[in-house]
């Protein structure tokens, strides 16, 4: 009630209100968010269900559906949704000129089975495990097998890993009965974390920093809660105390931070020939020693020793494994307003009361307990936060716009039915995210027009309806991708080790890393896909960090999109981008001899669609004006022109111009964006 010095006082209608509430025993309902998904009945009207849901709220508000787009903009989505490439020109003509029914869903058949599919999604789920090829902190020392855990993550998303599976594997894998390498492989999911290695730091502070974000982290990343805000004190708003936070935490107070070298493929070839070795000398010893006289009972002393010496040296051929966590309980305390050093009640592993019960195996619940508990059947939340993070990767928005934030706090799903029906549909179809992507692309809400619509503008300015679909330019690392692919000189190599790539001398010199040396990669490498950069924590690429790429220090749920002059500057100037625009001028000059026809097709190579006459005749302006200026400028023709041309019959200026064409069109706002 507002206080008594409160001039504004509430209106008779309103104290009624409350009046009857409180007698009615004021009930206050459950919170959507924290009850088990509703099965609902799919409206009629439409065969998909998608639509069907989508269509009938249209239907209430008055509103009608967008058209269809395109088909080669429909071909540019799907290929950027599904494997964050643009399609090659031989794929978009072939879709385009193919009215066959059916030729839709077998072009997204064909992409869902594309091995780039699992480097394309695996980069979402990376930024939700905070990946990163280095340590943090000051030191930033590198982590030369942090790929391992990305590498099982794109196998797993090719290969349609069951999320719950998925899930189970990276928060306790090595939990499992007879944990295979793959299954110990994917707990890198939460040695993701900072790691400090400067000396005199207090190493358990920052112990508990890491354990402090493997519990925010699994929180928001599978339940869409901000479980942190109960750190320090009880949630504000959501029901989560204080002491349930830190039974939460107990789940990963155990953790070991120990890093131990992982032996390459050679090394472990070399050690298990020696280890046969050593096993096929001692069987003959042990042979010649009982098949000795026995009226001599004391063996002969060369054979002894030599017996004692394979002996001693057996147990190191022991396989040994780095256990990400430790195999004793360490006990956990509330740490009071959250100082690591005030320990307050002790608390064991436990859930939020608000949440349906944990099922134990043992005497105290472990992670393995926790991770089938979060994908049972009856948690409200892990079916419905996956669902809607992958709902926001191809509509540019949630049904939850707050995706890391399911409580109380967070905005209400605007079609609440449709996230209930797709949470229900992504478990009883397995825990498929190749199913519920099919599903997703396939409606026509998905392939709507993303063309602003006038009155839409002030009614629903945020496309809550759904009305038409969302036009945004992809993740930096799908910009670089798409330039190198525009020039030809993609390395589509699929895993291992990350890359370096090229850096300003004075930026990689503030990497301190113990005095590591900053060696780039060499050249066919650094063609490679943008989600095998070497991620310095200390020093990113500066282009990914341009475009918006997270640090990595944190889980991240969303990336924000900026537009910014540095972003036009860094397409036009960075080396990376230069070096694209002249593999694709290069790729005209030898596709077309005539300068008109190279205008055409690179026009279409870029977006798709050939130019119409106005936009031609400013590309045809551009080409006069630039093979002018070269060809007055010869020593700047030759600075811009490829090298290594002489083979070619074209003039330098001509060259020249055709680099200036490839920037041109690789900064294209219709290039660049996914509509």
């Amino acid at each position: 009630m507002p206080p008594p010095t409160q001039p504004k006082r509430l209106e008779a209608a309103s104290r009624d209100l409350l009046a009857r509430w409180i007698s009615e025993g004021a009930p206050w309902g459950q919170h959507w968010a924290f009850a088990s998904p509703r099965s609902s009945q799919v409206p009629s009207g439409e065969r998909h269900p998608v639509d069907a849901f989508v269509r009938s709220r249209l239907a209430q508000l008055g509103w009608k559906p967008s058209p269809q787009a395109l088909a080669h903009t429909l071909i540019r989505r799907l290929s950027f949704d599904l494997t964050g490439l643009p399609p090659g020109p031989a794929e978009v003509e072939d879709f385009v000129q193919d009215s066959s029914e059916g030729a839709y869903n077998r072009l997204v058949d064909r992409l869902l089975q594309s091995p780039h599919f699992g480097e394309r999604w695996a980069r979402h789920w990376l930024d939700l495990a905070r990946y990163a090829d280095s340590d943090g902190y000051e030191k930033d020392q590198p982590r030369p097998n942090a790929y391992f855990f990305r590498d099982w993550v794109i196998r797993s998303i090719n290969r349609d890993q069951p999320f719950d599976q998925f899930t189970v594997e990276q928060l306790a894998g090595d939990l499992l009965d007879h944990a295979t390498d793959e299954q110990k492989i994917a707990t890198g999911f939460h040695r993701q974390t900072l790691t400090n290695k400067e000396g005199g730091v207090d190493q358990e502070e920052f112990r508990s920093k890491a354990v402090v974000d493997r519990t925010h982290t699994t929180g928001a990343v599978w339940m869409g809660l901000t479980m942190g805000c109960a750190e320090c004190h009880h949630h504000k708003y959501d029901p989560i105390s204080q002491s349930e936070f830190y039974q939460f935490y107990s789940f990963f107070n155990h953790a070991s931070e120990k890093d131990l070298p992982q032996p390459t493929p050679a090394e472990i070839h070399s050690h298990q020939l020696a280890l046969r070795e050593w096993q096929v000398k001692g069987d003959r010893l042990e042979a010649q020693l009982s098949s000795a006289n026995t009226s001599n009972t004391k063996p002969p002393a060369h054979l002894q020793s030599e017996l004692e010496k394979w002996r001693k040296a057996k147990p190191a051929f022991k396989p040994a494994a780095a256990p990400v966590f430790a195999a004793e309980h360490r006990p956990t305390h509330v740490h009071v307003r959250g100082d690591f050093l005030r320990r307050g009640e002790a608390v064991s592993p436990g859930v939020p009361a608000f949440l349906p019960p944990l099922a134990t195996r043992g005497a105290l619940p472990d992670r393995l307990d926790l991770a089938r508990w979060l994908v049972s059947p009856a948690h409200p939340l892990t079916a419905r936060v996956t669902v809607n993070q992958i709902w926001r990767q191809l509509f540019g928005r949630g049904l939850v716009a707050t995706e890391n934030d399911f409580g109380l706090r967070g905005d209400p799903p605007s079609h609440p039915e449709l996230l209930d029906w797709l949470a229900l549909y992504f478990q009883h179809s397995g825990w498929s995210r190749k199913k519920l992507i099919r599903l997703l692309v396939t409606s026509e809400t998905y392939r709507q027009s993303s063309a602003w619509r006038a009155d839409l503008q002030e009614q629903d300015p945020l496309n809550l309806s759904l009305a038409r679909q969302a036009r945004f330019r992809p993740e930096a690392e799908v910009v670089r991708d798409a330039a190198l692919q525009l020039g030809g000189t993609l390395n589509p190599r699929i895993g291992g080790p990350s890359f370096k790539p090229s850096l300003p001398p004075d930026l990689a010199a503030l990497s301190y890393a113990s005095g590591l040396k900053w060696s780039e990669s060499p050249e066919s490498e650094r063609a490679r896909r943008s989600l095998y950069i070497h991620f310095q924590r200390t020093v990113p690429l500066p282009m990914l960090m341009t475009f918006d790429a997270p640090e990595s220090n944190v889980t991240c749920t969303r990336r924000e999109r900026s537009s910014t002059p540095l972003q036009a500057l860094t397409l036009l100037n960075n080396e990376s981008f230069v070096a694209s625009a002249r593999a694709f001028g290069l790729r005209l000059g030898r596709a077309r001899s005539d300068p008109e026809a190279r205008l055409k097709l690179g026009f279409k190579w870029a977006t798709g669609r050939l130019p119409d006459p106005s936009e031609f005749s400013v590309l045809r302006e551009f080409w006069s004006r630039q093979t002018d200026l070269f060809r007055r400028d010869l020593q700047s023709a030759r600075l811009a022109a490829p090298p290594d041309t002489s083979s070619m019959d074209i003039s330098t200026e001509e060259l020249a111009s055709l680099t200036a064409l490839g920037r041109l069109l690789l900064n294209l706002d219709e290039t660049l964006m996914r509509e």
